[in-house]
């Protein structure tokens, strides 16, 4: 049995550095943020990187540096080079394969990130979904899909494969925490054609996380009510984790929680289980603070962190927030999704520098 089983998108990255790209403020864009380039032109890029990503193998990672645990990852890919060079890099981590589905029907998954070379960690992503965009349920070998945790993230609105591996982790007695894409958020807003809808899947979910602007989707709540989000987040599940970009992320505990932390043999801290308090109430992290270099990837460590955080420590969700913070903090400081991983716990003293506050909402 593995300790994690990571689920959902893997993808060959290019990161290019562009001095032509000028941002500038836009109300109408996501982040507020947009910048533009001519048609008809010859852009020079000044910088040029090359990486994996996708949400499984990002978590995978983390999982596999930072907490040590066994880890495998179930994702799709194509029988092509850039397959490969995700195999290799899995493979280096020491993160089982085995689970992996190739196909030559499509390529692998391929990602372009844009970015100004001047001071701004914001960035565009060009996305070519590809093979990851459909993990063929028939070809998974359920009878080998054992684990203590399930950590899903996009699954290219594969409602029905989400449910069916919920529907195993519960018996098989896993741990879910998600981090869903906008295609399954999409799909989750009225009318939802999956037998039990929201409200059957919220309740076998242990983590749900999200970014802000994906919470104020699901919720249907305003991008800046912050309280509003919280609120109607602690109502969705267990716990729900909201990322904040640079400002932090918000933990939020939607009820006497019945997540439980298992006992790892990798483990050897002495952290004691955290009394998760009723509903209503929220714990917000700052960041660490460091400057970014570049964004991408933030998401996937600030989640798998946490995870990886809550195990580590038996349950402590001011802990699983920290441990959170900096691994992110560390992965945004580099180029590449996987590049800044923690690959050992921070002290304690260092953990604990970074103040948690309690918000009663």
């Amino acid at each position: 049995m593995f300790d994690v089983i990571t689920i959902g998108s893997a993808t060959r990255d290019v990161f290019l550095f562009v001095q032509a790209l000028h941002p500038h403020r836009e109300s109408d864009a996501v982040s507020k943020i947009e910048a533009c380039l001519p048609f008809g032109a010859k852009i020079d890029i000044e910088r040029l990187a090359f990486d994996t990503g996708g949400g499984a193998t990002n978590s995978a990672a983390t999982f596999a540096r930072l907490g040590k645990f066994e880890v495998a990852a179930l994702t799709r890919i194509g029988q092509d080079s850039r397959g490969q060079s995700i195999l290799k890099v899995l493979h280096a981590d020491n993160i089982d394969t085995s689970l992996v589905q190739v196909t030559n029907k499509d390529h692998t998954a391929y990602s372009s990130i844009l970015s100004p070379t001047h001071a701004h960690s914001e960035r565009t992503i060009l996305v070519y979904r590809g093979a990851s965009s459909c993990i063929e349920s028939s070809k998974i070998p359920w009878t080998k899909l054992r684990a203590k945790w399930f950590y899903i993230s996009s699954l290219g609105g594969d409602l029905l494969l989400l449910k069916k591996l919920i529907d195993h982790a519960r018996r098989i007695k896993a741990q879910v925490a998600w981090n869903p894409g906008g295609q399954e958020l999409s799909k989750l807003t009225p009318p939802l054609r999956l037998r039990g809808g929201w409200e059957g899947l919220r309740q076998s979910i242990d983590f749900l996380i999200l970014n802000r602007e994906e919470a104020a989707k699901l919720t249907g709540k305003k991008f800046d009510d912050t309280k509003g989000l919280l609120r109607a987040l602690a109502r969705t599940t267990h716990i729900a984790v909201m990322t904040d970009g640079p400002k932090g992320a918000y933990a939020i505990v939607g009820s006497q929680s019945s997540v439980h932390s298992s006992q790892y043999r990798n483990s050897k801290t002495n952290y004691p289980i955290t009394k998760l308090p009723n509903h209503q109430t929220a714990y917000f992290v700052p960041s660490v603070g460091h400057k970014p270099e570049n964004l991408t990837g933030a998401g996937d460590a600030f989640g798998s962190g946490f995870v990886t955080g809550w195990i580590k420590s038996r349950g402590d969700i001011k802990y699983a927030l920290r441990l959170a913070s900096f691994n992110a903090d560390s992965v945004v400081q580099h180029v590449g999704a996987k590049n800044g991983i923690l690959e050992k716990i921070p002290s304690a003293k260092q953990l604990q520098k970074l103040p948690v506050k309690t918000l009663h909402i």
